[in-house]
Order: structure tokens, then C-alpha cells, then sequence
């Protein structure tokens, strides 16, 4: 970047006195797959135009911003600087015959950088800042971090983009929160856990950021049980270390048998094709009906389960959330039930099982005239 220009173009935008204005050079963006900047901040990209990479360019800032969103566009015309206020939607358009440009971003409404976030928690357990806040630990907090965590999952399954983009915030707030309590110990920062994150994930994606190759999906996850192996033996770990290992034993039974399953088959302990999986259910239901004795049949039950998550791992879905949408149809139909009844005077306890079919039935054709207007 020419120091020189860059005060030419911020006298030019009269915002040289601008706070927090960020000055970055544009041509990492051909490389990258998103902008650079923080939208509740000034930023200025310094680009020199490759007419062959305008459309990816271009393509990038649509990716962050509305196209209907301005940017001002600040170029040299035969060595006169100007500036013009452009449409994002007209800027492939009118960088093709540009040669060198500065792209001024403002503020956006409704932005705000995580670092400002941080600090607002910061703040928080500050020695003057909130008296609950400041009384929070990581175990007082563990709750309140499942919790959040399911909130997440109900807005996921309700396909509610509005109401998951909320929970993702209470989400955050947690993951800040802990973060907080740790940097105050001198444990560790927010910073230094993006940068583990960023390098673990940097490591465990060798077919991307590397030089390996992987034709699908198994041999991606093949891979990254082979790169964990190394990770742990690198960490100092000695002796025998399994697989299954590092799966945290206070997850729900189903996500841990599927997470079981899962790991297996990364390394080869799966069967190649589905009917085996299904011949297990029959099977493992077989011995829940030999079974005479009651630890028996709690035994059998237990592989029945099993056998049944391995079906649904098979099938591509996920165990607990499949049966989270089992529940949420359960409860839907029996409220169905209780308000008929309610609405009729009556009682569930004087209602006869034949009456509460009746209503159950009644409940799923409400739900499937209610998805067939869905999809019209």
C-alpha cells in the first residue's frame, strides 16, 4: 500500500480523523472467502484490479452485504482522485475498466464485532460492573450452558431462522462468559481459544489446506482419526488411549452411542452396506421377546436401542435429534387430545382409550393438511 495515496483518498472521504478506521490491503481478498472487516467499523481496502478475479471480487462483498448496499469507490482519473458513491449491485460493472480503487465501507446498523462483545462482558464482571455476573464460575455456569445448547437444537429443528439466530446469541454469551472467568485466572483468553480452534481444525483438513487428497467423505473422517492418533501422541499421551475416549460420558445416551458407532467406522468397524444393519434390529428385537428374565430384558432392551441408533447413523440422521422430533410430535398430538377434551367439559381420566384414539388420529390430519398447505 502507498502511504502517500492512502492520505490523498482519507482527505478526499474527509474521514482522515475518523476513530477506528481500518486500512487493509484488498488483494488478500482474492485469496480469501470473506471480507476482512468488522461491519460496525470504518474499513478502507486498498485493490489493485485483476480483470480475470472482478466477478469473485465482487461475488465476496454481495456474500456480506445487501446488493442494494453502498460503498464509496475511490479511483484515479488521469491522476485526479475521484470519488463516487456505488451501488454493490453496480460495482462489477464499474471496476472492469479500473486500474487501482479504494473501497470505503461504513458502519452497518445491527453489527457488532466480537471484540466489542468481549469487552461488553468485560464490563460486566468488572469490580463495579453486575453482582450476578460477577459471582459466576465455569460450575455454576454448566447449566445455563446445556441449557443454551438445546435452546439451540429446538431452533434448529423448528427451522425458526429468527428464533436460532437469538439462541445462537445466548449461546455466545456462555462460550464469552467462560472465556472471561478463565482470562481473569490468567488461564487462558478468547483469542487464544480461536487460535487453537483455528489451528486444530487447520491440521485435521490436510486435503484442504495441505497436500493430501480425499475422495469422499469416509476417507476425510479416516484422516482425522489418523491425525487425532498423532495429535495425542504428540500431546505426551502414553499407553493405551481409545478412540472412544475423549467422548465426554455426560452427553445423552444416544448421542454417545452414536458418537461410539461414529468412531468405529472412521476406522473400518462397520458393516459396507445397510441390510446387515437392519437384520440386527430384527435380531436384537427377537431376543427382547425370548428374554424371561427382568435384567435379561433390560439387557436386550439396551442393545435394541443400540442397534436402532446404528440404523438411524446409517440413514444419515442424528439419533438424538430424530427422536426430539418423535417427542415434539408426541406432545403436539397429546395436547391435541387433552384440549378436545377440555373443550368438550370433560375429563382425560373419564375418556376411554377408544375416544383418545379417535382424537389422536384426528391430530395427525390436522399436522398433514397443515404440511400439505406448507408446501403449496
Amino acid at each position: 500500500m502507498k502511504l502517500n495515496e492512502i492520505k490523498t483518498v482519507l482527505e478526499l472521504m474527509d474521514i482522515e480523523k475518523v476513530k477506528g478506521i481500518h486500512i487493509i490491503d484488498g488483494n488478500q481478498l482474492y485469496e480469501r472467502h470473506s471480507l476482512i472487516h468488522d461491519r460496525d467499523s470504518y474499513s478502507l481496502y486498498a485493490i489493485d484490479i485483476r480483470r480475470d478475479s472482478i466477478n469473485k471480487l465482487v461475488e465476496l462483498i454481495i456474500n456480506s452485504y445487501n446488493g442494494n448496499n453502498e460503498v464509496h469507490c475511490c479511483f484515479s482519473d488521469e491522476s485526479l482522485w475521484k470519488i463516487e458513491l456505488i451501488k454493490i449491485s453496480n460495482l462489477e460493472k464499474f471496476l472492469i475498466d479500473k486500474q487501482r480503487i479504494y473501497l470505503l465501507f461504513s458502519p452497518s446498523e445491527g453489527h457488532l464485532s466480537i471484540k466489542k462483545f468481549q469487552d461488553l462482558i468485560s464490563r460486566l464482571r468488572a469490580p463495579d460492573g453486575c453482582p450476578w455476573d460477577r459471582e459466576q464460575t465455569h460450575q455454576s455456569l454448566r447449566t445455563n450452558l446445556l441449557e443454551e445448547t438445546y435452546e439451540v437444537l429446538e431452533a434448529i429443528d423448528q427451522n425458526d431462522g429468527k428464533h436460532l439466530r437469538e439462541e445462537l446469541g445466548d449461546l455466545l454469551l456462555q462460550i464469552v462468559l467462560h472465556t472471561q472467568i478463565a482470562a481473569e485466572r490468567g488461564e487462558f483468553s478468547l483469542s487464544e481459544v480461536i487460535y487453537d480452534i483455528n489451528k486444530k481444525i487447520t491440521h485435521r483438513h490436510p486435503h484442504v489446506f495441505g497436500g493430501n487428497k480425499a475422495k469422499n467423505i469416509k476417507g476425510v473422517m479416516k484422516n482425522w482419526e489418523k491425525l487425532k492418533d498423532e495429535e495425542r501422541i504428540n500431546n505426551g499421551t502414553k499407553g493405551f488411549t481409545s478412540i472412544l475416549s475423549t467422548i465426554p460420558k455426560q452427553l445423552p445416551s444416544l448421542s454417545i452411542a452414536q458418537k461410539y458407532q461414529e468412531r468405529a467406522a472412521r476406522v473400518g468397524f462397520d458393516w459396507e452396506e445397510i441390510d446387515p444393519v437392519l437384520s440386527k434390529v430384527y435380531e436384537e428385537l427377537a431376543e427382547v421377546k425370548d428374554a424371561k428374565l427382568k435384567q435379561e430384558l433390560e439387557e436386550e432392551l439396551g442393545d435394541l436401542l443400540f442397534a436402532v441408533v446404528n440404523l438411524v447413523r446409517w440413514n444419515g440422521f442424528d439419533a438424538e435429534s430424530v427422536l426430539r422430533l418423535a417427542n415434539s410430535k408426541f406432545r403436539s398430538r397429546f395436547e391435541y387430545i387433552e384440549k378436545s377434551i377440555s373443550a368438550r367439559g370433560e375429563a382425560l381420566t373419564d375418556t376411554t382409550l377408544a375416544e383418545m384414539d379417535l382424537l389422536w388420529e384426528q391430530a395427525k390430519q390436522s399436522e398433514l393438511s397443515t404440511k400439505v398447505q406448507n408446501e403449496q
